[in-house]
């Protein structure tokens, strides 16, 4: 009884809550507080790190970067984390991608970038990076033919 009112007093928080949850501002993007990058690479054999970099010039206060790698079609293939205290205001990270799950194309690094002083808190998305990643060229057979 007790377990089934409970579920009934969250699902009728979670619809009133609903409404302001859908007119919530989304976060603007924020180029004055940094950039990411990332080069162009060929996915090698097994499983390797794919460095990238970010340098932030964040509001005063408390800052957390979070770091998103977009695949083709969408696909999330990995995030990362960095925050004040350990980690400098520009550093390098890396993804961790093996060749036989990676598929070439083209690669989206998505950075948010959140930031609290005292009562204030910034929120925001630093300009997405691009870069391709591609598989190696399998060499062609040479074909055999009958020169009689």
């Amino acid at each position: 009884m007790r377990r089934s009112l409970l579920i009934a007093l969250v699902v009728v928080g979670l619809v009133a809550l609903a409404p302001l949850m859908a007119t919530a501002a989304p976060a603007d993007t924020h180029p004055e507080w940094g950039t990411t990058s990332a080069r162009n690479a060929t996915v090698k054999q097994g499983c390797r790190s794919y460095p990238y970099s970010y340098a932030l010039t964040p509001p005063d206060g408390d800052w957390a970067l979070e770091t998103f790698l977009v695949g083709p079609h969408g696909k999330q293939y990995g995030t990362g984390y960095f925050d004040t205290g350990a980690d400098p205001l520009a550093g390098e990270g890396a993804w961790r991608l093996c060749r036989r799950s990676t598929r070439g194309g083209q690669y989206t690094i998505q950075a948010r970038l959140t930031v609290q002083n005292g009562g204030d808190y910034y929120d925001g998305w630093l300009p997405e990076t691009t870069f391709s990643l591609h598989k190696p060229r399998r060499p062609r057979r040479a074909v055999a033919t009958d020169a009689q």
